[in-house]
């Protein structure tokens, strides 16, 4: 039996946020069933027996879902297999021929001239070019999810005053790569779930937003709160304690 790394996140990204039921599932049965290259054999008729009747899927749509904004399925072989690039990316990282697990899935990603076609692949280097890459790669996170990005997002969706940068920019700098992803992708989500108690929507400070880590919570579809503590349910709380009871019928 083998053993995968999974993402705990997933299903908070917008990509998997955005599919339809089916497709999240046959998404998250491709990142198992597929070999540890990242290849998997297409096969519709057991993944749908596996993934439920109740559950239709079919190859066309899968492929205009998954490939939508960019190439997350790669067709090889005629079409009868399809790479998941973003597996390798996730399951090894950048791959090694130094390294005896890595050697097998450089050999058959080198059979169908995948290590040379699509970017997810870089080519391992040694010593201190190792760390000069990863600090490019780590300037160049930051370049995409920056602080000035978040926080005039942040403001111009919540509609709130630009208050408390310094501190804000302090919890902002704390949080990983993708709590900063997230900090900026689910700022139109928190904000859609705050109630409205007839005097408009009052969302938290920025500041407050990243120290709470809302960001992470999680909404169903009928916009109620699944896990974690939203602003308005703190302020219903406030209001229903602070409420005194009508004295005319006592």
């Amino acid at each position: 039996m083998a053993k995968r790394f999974t993402d705990t996140n997933k299903y908070k990204k917008p990509f998997i946020r955005g599919l339809q039921g089916a497709y999240k599932l046959l998404w998250d049965y491709l990142y198992h069933d597929c070999d540890h290259a990242g290849i998997w054999i297409v096969d519709f008729d057991i993944a749908q027996i596996y993934i439920g009747s109740d559950m239709p899927i079919n190859k066309e749509d899968a492929l205009k879902y998954f490939n939508s904004d960019e190439d997350r399925i790669i067709e090889i072989d005629n079409g009868s297999k399809w790479f998941i690039p973003s597996f390798i990316d996730f399951q090894y990282g950048e791959l090694n021929d130094k390294n005896r697990a890595h050697n097998s899935v450089i050999l058959i990603l080198n059979k169908y001239n995948l290590l040379k076609n699509n970017k997810p692949l870089k080519r391992p280097l040694q010593g201190c070019k190792d760390k000069d890459m990863d600090k490019d790669m780590d300037m160049d996170k930051d370049k995409e999810y920056s602080f000035d990005e978040f926080w005039e997002k942040y403001h111009e969706i919540t509609k709130m005053d630009k208050s408390d940068k310094t501190p804000a920019k302090k919890y902002y700098d704390k949080l990983s790569e993708k709590e900063k992803e997230l900090a900026i992708s689910n700022i139109q989500i928190y904000y859609d779930n705050i109630k409205d108690y007839g005097k408009g929507k009052f969302a938290k400070k920025a500041r407050t937003y990243l120290s709470d880590k809302n960001f992470n919570d999680e909404y169903n579809k009928s916009n109620s709160l699944i896990n974690g503590e939203s602003i308005n349910l703190e302020q219903n709380k406030i209001i229903i304690k602070k409420a005194k009871p009508f004295r005319g019928y006592e």
